[in-house]
Parts: structure tokens; C-alpha cells; sequence
């Protein structure tokens, strides 16, 4: 599908940095334009022509965006879409943010998500949430209050001379959202409705019944205790060993711990207690369109609602759009976009939480009874079950965690002509976020049993606006075009929040914070920051064939040191367009060949404050205390990239095939790290600039129109690649083991951060297997290959790979025949490593049996009757020397391909659509991450959280199944 016009973006600030990547988007994904003549608009209402574009990006439009559904915001959208794009989604929580790395990973502890525009407007994004209440985040995702159905296209801006513009905030990349507008002609109505049902995206490890768990103790007790005189024969064997221990053998030293677990007639499945097979999500939609001469309008409504599989895991959004645009005289154009949103969030705990359910899966005992026999549910002995959970069933029945949140954002704009070719546009974009977090535990059971009740308020409020003007100039003499663009925008973002907690409630159905009679914390927090910028931008083409773009951009920061708080970016971009000459012209078979390069200095700005702070919330016998709580540097400032990009453009048979090749360098630079301080000066650390790292690779993307209206048979198909070799080429002290949990969102326990290296590196011993002959653990002395050892002492510690894929893109295909139409697209990604935190507990080898059962996957384990076995022999209490510790054990490689999406769709025509008087009718079937291969045989995770590689008992990734239809009149 061409288009004549397509909005690339409404409000980039350097224009001219747009590839030839955007050549002819093709419906199925993010690819290259192939109409050479083709106009787009590349922001502020410039319209330039592909071939006077320069710089590296790729869009996804909206055909693409209609076929993923399932994806409730457009951070998850961009996997396998993009090249140079890794998204990971730690958590399946309907509503939840996705991380986002465009070209590897800019920054250790800065900024390393992209910056969302939304038609010319910086928006906030991230997680909002000010409050992970007990485990519960994912729940402040504000991309996810924006209706994917509103968006014409999404474009991701990779090099300098596209982001350079954007100053102090461009280092990891820019996305631009580009919403619908209306179009001339008469009113046109469009109605969507979408339903289906979700399932967990992978198989994940399974649960032990009662009679493994009983198994699998019996053997962990007996071969702690065997061979000790003091018990004669009752551990000679499993039958007497269990006989011995089920009989009280052991009541004596255990307080008839086990005996009561092997004399238990309960067998409880607690992932099914918690977990649903088959949820729900829906979706229902409706816009219209029309315009004349002077006014043009669009507007819509959406309701969306997803369950998790999870119970108590739930998203339902509602939002309301309206686009006008107004002729208002010759000069003069008035344009207004409002953007309002609802949606409420309700989450479950994640991580090591006792209420987490999915915690509870594999560490409540399937031995303890789910209800009691009158059907209410079973809280154990003192609020306890009989190895100290909860009932996780219960908590999902009595607690709650919700998120509301509302948005309000509006985009006014005015043009006016100056003169010829002169043209002034003004922009004012508020938006208003609030979010409210409210967090309920009953005092019944779980946490809030011990304080008679808790309840915890928290509101945040944001107000940001942004302010452009924006002066351009084009002019043409003879065989020179030129342009050039001043620029000055100001950006202010203000945060007020205040939260409460309460305990103490005289009734589980009182839950408002008033009924709370004990206050136990009241907090408060204020925050503005702002910033100027002044831009300058220009470009100059010898009739398309030579392209020259230079930018400069100045950022003046307010949450930085006097000296340091202006900053200075820059960009350059060079093409040669070889399809232009005229020896070109008679090779038939090559339509574009087109040369691209770029190289500038953009920036990352810091999360540190560089200011010496002092608290004055202590409270020391009643009277108000201060302590310091930060290091004055006044030398801090944002850190900074350098990308350099190198590109080629081909288009063969008038563009029906089209290849991109694009080389990459970026190089970050003054990199912020906590640098160690005296114990005498009162703090163990301050920030400080130092520190360098790249990120390289090649990226490939490939479009070709097979058939086209072949007696009614189209086919299509496109794929793209990228590779990601990071590094991080200067570290204070040359290396961080374990670094502090946070960096890239991820507990970073069994990872390392050296000079030489990749950015999320694991660093541990390496698993040998089980030694057949005695069923002992077995590591690799050098940390490698070779010598193995069964002490955990004696292996040496070693670089195991890292969590970011060396190689990930998509490829699909499209396929119509008349009225019937197959749409599908698969993602991949090879060469990263995922990690499973809890597997510690989950897979003991008997160190943590006895309170924590785990892994279904740990009865095959070690006998003289299963020497093969994949697990070492279980040892209660003591493990099997060390063989729980970390290791590459509980590293998988997550290599892998998914059918991310799949449409079969029919689209009516002729007499139906006369009879009915519609304009448009479609049905179809939709698949969302319905099938996943991996290549490791014992990875039981979802291989697309690899960005931060860490497995950390979060809500499963979906898959999902839906009928649609599509009605327009």
C-alpha cells in the first residue's frame, strides 16, 4: 500500500535526518518507502520528498498497529517491528511498560528509555508510580492510556542527524507518535469490536502434587540421615525412611513438622488457587472523519479491559480524542488535538513479597488444605500456613493494589505565513496526569494482620506543558533547494504528591483511609524541573543528489549546577543519491541507490542531583532533625553520545524489492557512577561523570512485492535484522561485581559490570551437570571447560554471557486473495541469557524443601536407580554441597522465535455492502504470541524479557485469540 502523503512525524526538530528507511512503509511493518516521488511530512508542516532525507529510521504504521491488538501501549508494539529496536516486558500485567533500548544501552545509570513525542509534544513515560507498594509496580504506565487505534504511524529516530534536535534527553532515541487526523469529504463512521480470550505465552515450570513433594522430601530426609548410627535401619531405604518419618520419628527434633506433612490428606494445586487457565480481554471502538475546504475533523472513543491469567491482575482504560484543524484564512491555519484518558489498574505483588502470588505457586505447601470444610478459606495456625506463607488465594480475596489513573493532554498549534516560503508556527501542549494508588491489606490475613489493617493513599499529580516557536524558511534557485529552521522551545514538568498510611480498622469492609485510626506516616513531595532550548537547522540539496543537513541545538537545564547547566548538541548528515546520475538511468533493475552518513553529539540527562541536600524529616525527641543526604559536585552534568551512522538504500525492479544496510556507532561518554567516599565524611558515595561505553552493529531491512493484483493475488514479504555488540571501555576501578539493584531495572545479583565487557554480563561458576557415579553437583574449575569439581569453593567465577541479544528482528508476510487476506508476523532473537533469581529456593536439591517445595521439574533427581538424572541428589536442609548456590544452573540461553502476530481477515464487497449501505464490513481472526520455539529445551520463561535478563516471579507474559469486526459507514 502507497500512500500519497504519510506523517513520518509532527514534531521533530531536525527534519532533515530522515532516511530513505521511510520509502514506501509497507502495511505489515516497520520497512523502507518505496514510492521515490513519495511526500512526507516530516514535522512542524514541512513536506520534504524521501529522496532529501538523510538520517536512520524506521517507522510502523498504522496497518501494523490494528494487527497487534493485544499490546495495550506503544512501548510493546516495537518488538521484532523495528531494526535496532529490544523491548523487554519483565511482567505481563495488563497496562504494564515494556523496557525500550534503541541501538544497545546509552547510559548504566541513566536515562535508557527513548522519549515519546506525540504529533510535535514530548510527553511523559515510564512507570509513574510513585509507590511499589509491597512489591506491586507496573501499574503507572502512561503510554497505556493512549488508544493504539488513534495512531497513524509510529517512528523511531536512531542517528544523530534525526534526534540531535532534541538536545539533552535524545541519547537513547527518539519515538514519534504521529496520531489520525481528519481528511476531507463527507462524515465517514468507523466501528471496531474485538473479543477473545488470553493464556500464558509459555509453559512455565509446573507445581509439585502432594505425593512428589511427600516424595521428594522422603529422599531429602534420608539422605541427610543415612548412615547415622543413631537411627540404625529406619533410613536404609525410601519405604522405611518414609514409613519411619511419617510415624513421628522425627517429632522429636522437629516438632512433628514432617510427620504432619506425610500424614496430610490434602493435595492442593496452588497455581491452579491462583491462576485461571483462559482470561478475557475486550476491545470496542469508534471514530469519525470528514472535512471540507476550511475544516478538517477527527475523533474517537475507545474501551479496552484485559485480565491476566493471574487473578487480581486487570487493566481497563477508556479515553476520548478529538482532532480539529482549521482554515481560518489564507495564512493563517489553527489546529487543536485533546487527548482524554481513564484507566484503572489493578496489580498483584511481584518478586520476593510472601503475597505474590505467583511466590505462593511454588512455595506454599501442597499439603496444606486451600479452604476449610465450611468453604471459607484456610489461614493456618496464627495467620500462618504450616511453613509461614500465606494463602495467597485468600490474599487475592481480601487485598487489593489499584491504580487510577486520568490524563488530560492538549496540542494547540498555529501556523501563518509570513512571506514566500517564510513560515511562523506557534505550539502550547499542557498535559495533566494524576494517578491514584491505593493499597488495601485486610486484617484478616497476610500482611496486614499483624496491624489490625493497613491502608496506603498515594496521589500524583504532574502538570507539564510544552511551549515551540518555530520560524521556517525555504527557498530554490535554479538546481539548489535550501531550508533552514530556528527553534526555541521551553519544557516544564511539576510533580505533587502526597501519601498516607493508616492501621488499625474496625471492620475488613471498611476500607476508606478515615476508617484507619491509627496514622502511622503522612509524606509529601514537590519537584519542578525545566528546561530551555534554542535550535538552528539547516539543509541544502544540489537537485537531490547531494544532501547536506547540519543542526546545532542548546539545552539549559534547571536541576543542574551554575557552569554546568547549559549544554551544547550538534549533528551532520551527508548523502549522495547515485540513482540520480544519468549513467544510472538506463540500468533498468536498480531503481534507488542511495548513500547516507551522519555523525553529531547528543545528550543523556542524569537522574543524580548534584546538590549537597539536607532531610529534615527525622524526628529526634520530638523536635525536628536534618541529615545530609547528598554530595555538592558541581561539576555534574548529562552525559553524552556520539553516534555515527552509515547507510545504504536499494531499490530494485521500480522499487518492488528494497534493501536498507546500515552501520552504527555510538559512544557514550561520561557516564555516571556512585564514586566511594570516607566513612568520615559522612557518606558512603557521591556521583560523578566517569565512564565510557559503545554500542555497535549493522542493521538490515529487506521489502519485496512478490505478486502484485496477479488475476487478484497479492503477496508480500519483509524482514529486518540487527546485530548489538556493547562494551563498556572505561569503568572506575575496572570493574562493579553484583552492582546495585536498579541499574537497568534489574536485580542485578550474579552479574558484573568490567571494562571490556557487555553492559548486563553474568558473572558465575559454570554448571558441569551431576556426577553420575554419586549424584554430587559438578562445576568447571576454570569457570569454562575442561577440569570439573564437586566444591563449589574450588570452581572460579567467569563471564557466562549477557542478557542483551547479539541479533533480533521480525519477518512476516502478507497474502490477499480478493476478498480474503493472511497476515503474519514472527519475531526472533539469538545470542542473550536469561536468568532465573529464585531457582535458588525453587530447585534446592533439599537445602530449602522443607519450607519451600518449588520446581515440579526437581523429581528428576538423582538415585542409583537414575544416575542420569538432571538434578544433583537432594540433601535435606544442607543441599548437596552448595549446588543451589548461583551458577549457570539457573541460566538459560533465550534464543528463540515467536509468531508474534497472525489476521485472517475477509473484507466484503460489492452487493453486501450496497444492500446493507455501508461503506466497509471486515471480519477477522486474530493471534497474538500464539506460538513460541526456543532453542533451550530447559527454558521454561518467556524469552522476551531478556532485555534485563532476570526472572523475578512476575506475571506471565500473554498470549491471546480474538474475533473481530470492522464496520465503517
Amino acid at each position: 500500500m502507497n500512500v500519497k502523503f504519510k506523517v513520518l512525524s509532527a514534531g521533530v526538530l531536525f527534519f532533515m535526518g530522515q532516511s530513505v528507511l521511510a520509502q514506501n512503509t509497507k502495511r505489515d511493518s516497520a520497512t523502507s518507502t518505496k514510492s521515490i516521488e513519495e511526500v512526507v511530512i516530516v514535522g512542524f508542516g514541512q513536506k520534504k520528498t524521501v529522496k532529501e532525507l538523510t538520517g536512520a529510521l524506521s517507522t510502523m504504521n498504522a496497518k501494523a498497529i490494528e494487527d497487534n491488538p493485544v499490546a495495550t501501549s506503544v512501548d510493546k508494539m516495537l518488538q521484532g517491528r523495528v531494526a535496532g529496536v529490544q523491548t523487554g516486558v519483565s511482567s505481563g500485567q495488563p497496562g504494564g511498560f515494556a523496557s525500550v533500548r534503541v541501538r544497545g544501552i546509552s547510559s548504566i545509570n541513566g536515562v535508557k528509555d527513548p522519549i515519546y513525542i506525540v504529533d510535535g509534544v514530548r510527553i511523559k513515560s515510564g512507570n509513574l508510580s510513585q509507590g511499589s507498594v509491597n512489591g506491586v509496580a507496573n501499574q503507572g504506565n502512561v503510554l497505556a492510556n493512549l488508544n493504539p487505534n488513534d495512531i497513524e504511524n509510529i517512528t523511531v529516530l536512531k542517528d544523530a542527524v534525526s534526534t540531535a534536535m532534541y538536545g539533552a534527553d535524545a541519547g537513547s532515541g527518539v519515538i514519534i507518535i504521529t496520531t489520525k487526523k481528519g481528511k476531507r469529504g463527507a462524515a465517514k463512521f468507523n466501528m471496531n469490536f474485538t473479543q477473545g480470550i488470553t493464556q500464558d505465552a509459555v509453559k512455565r515450570q509446573g507445581v509439585l502434587s502432594a505425593d512428589q513433594y511427600k516424595k521428594l522430601l522422603t529422599y531429602s530426609i534420608m539422605n541427610a540421615y543415612q548412615g547415622d548410627p543413631s537411627y540404625g535401619d529406619n533410613f536404609k531405604n525410601y519405604q522405611s525412611s518414609y514409613d519411619f518419618v511419617k510415624g513421628g520419628g522425627l517429632d522429636a527434633e522437629d516438632g512433628g513438622y514432617y510427620s504432619g506433612i506425610l500424614n496430610s490428606p490434602y493435595n492442593t494445586n496452588w497455581k491452579k488457587a491462583t491462576q485461571r487457565d483462559v482470561a478475557y480481554m475486550r476491545n470496542i471502538e469508534a471514530n469519525m472523519s470528514g472535512g471540507n475546504d476550511k475544516m478538517t475533523y477527527f475523533g474517537s472513543v475507545n474501551y479496552f479491559d484485559q485480565n491476566s491469567t493471574v487473578k487480581g491482575a486487570d487493566f481497563k482504560r477508556i479515553t476520548a480524542t478529538t482532532s480539529v484543524a482549521y482554515q481560518a484564512t489564507e495564512r493563517l491555519k489553527i489546529s487543536t488535538d485533546i487527548q482524554m484518558a481513564y484507566s484503572n489498574t489493578n496489580s498483584q505483588p511481584e518478586g520476593g513479597v510472601y503475597t505474590n502470588p505467583l511466590l505462593g505457586q511454588y512455595f506454599n505447601l501442597p499439603t496444606d488444605p486451600l479452604r476449610n470444610p465450611d468453604g471459607s478459606w484456610y489461614l493456618g495456625q496464627n495467620g500462618r500456613l504450616t511453613n509461614g506463607q500465606f494463602n495467597n488465594a485468600a490474599i487475592q480475596d481480601y487485598n487489593y493494589q489499584r491504580n487510577q489513573t486520568s490524563r488530560i493532554f492538549a496540542n494547540l498549534q498555529a501556523e501563518y505565513k509570513l512571506a514566500k516560503g517564510l513560515t511562523y508556527k506557534f505550539v502550547f501542549a499542557p498535559e495533566f496526569i494524576n494517578l491514584l494508588e491505593s493499597a488495601y491489606y485486610s486484617p484478616i490475613h497476610g500482611d496486614g494482620r499483624s496491624s489490625k489493617g493497613q491502608k496506603t493513599d498515594i496521589s500524583t499529580r504532574y502538570f507539564n506543558f510544552n511551549l515551540q516557536n518555530i520560524l521556517t524558511y525555504n527557498f530554490s534557485a535554479d538546481l539548489n533547494n535550501m531550508s533552514f529552521t530556528a527553534l526555541q522551545e521551553a519544557y516544564r514538568t511539576q510533580l505533587d504528591l502526597v501519601s498516607a498510611t493508616g492501621m488499625v480498622v474496625g471492620s475488613p469492609y471498611l476500607q476508606t483511609m478515615d476508617n484507619f485510626i491509627k496514622p502511622y506516616s503522612v509524606g509529601g513531595q514537590k519537584n519542578i524541573d525545566s528546561r530551555w532550548g534554542y535550535g538552528l537547522v539547516g539543509h541544502y540539496d544540489y537537485d537531490r543528489i547531494i544532501l547536506l543537513d547540519a543542526s546545532y541545538r542548546r539545552d539549559v537545564l534547571s536541576n543542574f549546577t551554575p557552569g554546568k547547566k547549559a549544554g551544547n548538541f550538534w549533528s551532520v548528515g551527508l548523502g549522495l543519491d547515485v540513482a540520480r546520475f544519468d549513467f544510472m538511468k538506463d540500468w533498468k533493475a536498480m531503481s534507488m541507490l542511495k548513500l547516507r552518513a551522519s555523525y553529531g553529539k547528543v545528550g543523556n540527562q542524569v537522574l543524580a542531583n548534584p546538590y549537597a541536600l539536607y532531610s529534615y524529616r527525622g524526628n529526634y525527641n520530638d523536635l525536628a532533625s536534618a541529615d545530609l543526604r547528598g554530595v555538592y559536585n558541581p561539576n555534574l552534568s548529562w552525559e553524552t553520545i556520539n553516534p555515527l551512522n552509515i547507510g545504504v538504500d536499494l531499490g530494485f525492479l521500480n522499487n518492488r524489492i528494497t534493501l536498507t544496510a546500515e552501520y552504527y556507532n555510538k559512544k557514550s561518554k561520561d557516564l555516571l557512577f556512585q564514586m566511594p567516599l570516607q566513612i568520615s565524611q559522612g557518606l558512603p558515595n557521591y556521583w560523578a561523570n566517569i565512564g565510557d561505553m559503545v554500542n555497535k552493529g549493522f542493521e538490515f531491512t529487506l521489502n519485496a512485492d512478490i505478486l502484485k493484483n496477479s488475476n487478484g493475488l497479492n503477496w508480500s514479504v519483509n524482514g529486518n535484522l540487527s546485530t548489538l555488540k556493547n562494551v563498556i571501555t572505561n569503568l572506575p576501578g575496572g570493574q562493579i561485581l553484583n552492582p546495585p539493584v536498579g541499574i537497568d531495572g534489574a536485580n542485578m545479583s550474579g552479574m558484573i559490570l568490567r571494562q571490556g565487557e557487555s553492559m548486563n554480563s553474568y558473572y558465575m561458576r559454570k554448571w558441569a551437570g551431576v556426577d553420575p557415579s554419586n549424584g554430587d553437583p559438578l562445576w568447571y574449575i576454570n569457570g569454562k571447560d575442561g577440569a570439573t569439581t564437586n566444591k563449589y569453593a574450588e570452581a572460579k567465577e567467569a563471564i557466562q554471557g549477557t542478557s542483551l541479544n547479539k541479533v533480533t528482528g521480525g519477518f512476516g508476510t502478507n497474502i490477499s486473495y480478493k476478498g480474503i487476506s493472511l497476515d503474519a508476523f514472527f519475531t526472533y532473537g539469538f545470542g542473550g541469557k536469561i536468568l532465573d533469581q529464585w531457582m535458588g529456593y525453587t530447585v534446592s536439591d533439599g537445602s530449602s524443601i522443607g519450607n519451600t517445595p518449588g520446581y515440579g521439574s526437581q523429581m528428576d533427581f538423582w538415585t542409583p536407580e537414575n544416575p542420569n538424572a538432571s538434578n544433583p541428589k537432594p540433601i535435606l536442609d544442607l543441599g548437596n554441597n552448595r549446588s543451589f548456590a548461583m551458577s549457570t544452573r539457573r541460566l538459560y540461553k533465550s534464543d528463540y522465535i515467536r509468531l508474534s502476530n497472525i489476521k485472517l481477515a475477509y473484507t466484503f464487497k460489492g452487493d453486501i455492502l450496497d444492500k446493507t449501505k455501508l461503506t466497509s464490513l471486515q471480519i477477522y481472526v486474530l493471534g497474538n504470541n500464539v506460538w513460541t520455539h526456543t532453542f533451550d529445551k530447559n527454558l521454561r520463561l518467556d524469552p522476551e524479557i531478556s532485555v534485563t535478563g532476570n526472572y523475578n516471579l512476575g506475571i506471565p507474559i500473554q498470549k491471546a485469540y480474538m474475533l473481530g469486526v470492522n464496520i465503517g459507514f
